[in-house]
């Protein structure tokens, strides 16, 4: 099928675009059909439902244990800010810095 869409009208056009949108999205839905089918598939081959599958993926995630890092640097002005020396350097390291402070200065 090679139209050229340049001599179409707009109704032509229209008309063109609601059935390219009605396949595409016809498309899409037989694409998660079959992966869906595919999913029951390898969880009956396990000899699982489908369910059963998920949450075990859901276990098996390793979650992520944000630790907690020792402050390393103290501002000498206020001794309630600190830094851990990871990340971007606050503000009053870099004031710090270009009074010609070390950054050794301000280890804690």
């Amino acid at each position: 099928m090679s139209t050229n869409i340049e001599n179409l009208d707009i109704n032509q056009l229209q008309a063109l675009k609601e059935q390219a949108d009605a396949l595409i999205e016809k498309k899409q839905r037989a694409k998660v059909d079959d992966a869906y089918q595919e999913l029951l598939d390898v969880a009956n081959s396990v000899g699982l439902s489908l369910e059963e599958l998920i949450e075990h993926g859901r276990k098996t995630k390793k979650s992520t244990v944000k630790r907690t890092v020792a402050p390393r640097y103290r501002n000498p002005k206020n001794s309630n800010e600190t830094w851990t020396g990871r990340g971007k350097q606050p503000r009053w390291v870099v004031n710090a810095l270009a009074e010609g402070k070390s950054i050794d200065d301000l280890l804690i």
